[in-house]
């Protein structure tokens, strides 16, 4: 296991808790459908931050989640609601 992709899978996946949790009851005292797609958003980062780190203990995951394909779809997935956030009226 590469110590670098743990360090890099945790952190990802602490970041992305914390800012879904800070957007999503940030998103509950507002209101604001920006938030939404920003706490959406976070909250794929974090998925992906948790495959990622269960990837590297258990091969059938790290498996499928190794696929280049995957990571980008998710990846666009997560661009899509930023954008969405930014230019939503």
């Amino acid at each position: 296991m590469d110590n670098l992709k743990l360090f890099f899978g945790v952190a990802l996946l602490g970041f992305s808790l914390i800012l879904f949790v800070i957007s999503a009851v940030t998103y509950k005292r507002i209101g604001s459908r920006r938030l939404l797609l920003v706490s959406l958003a976070f909250a794929m980062f974090f998925v992906k931050g948790l495959l990622l780190t269960v990837g590297l203990f258990v091969d059938s995951i790290g498996d499928i989640f190794d696929s280049s394909m995957l990571v980008t779809m998710v990846d666009f997935a997560i661009m899509v609601f930023l954008y969405l956030s930014v230019v939503k009226k």
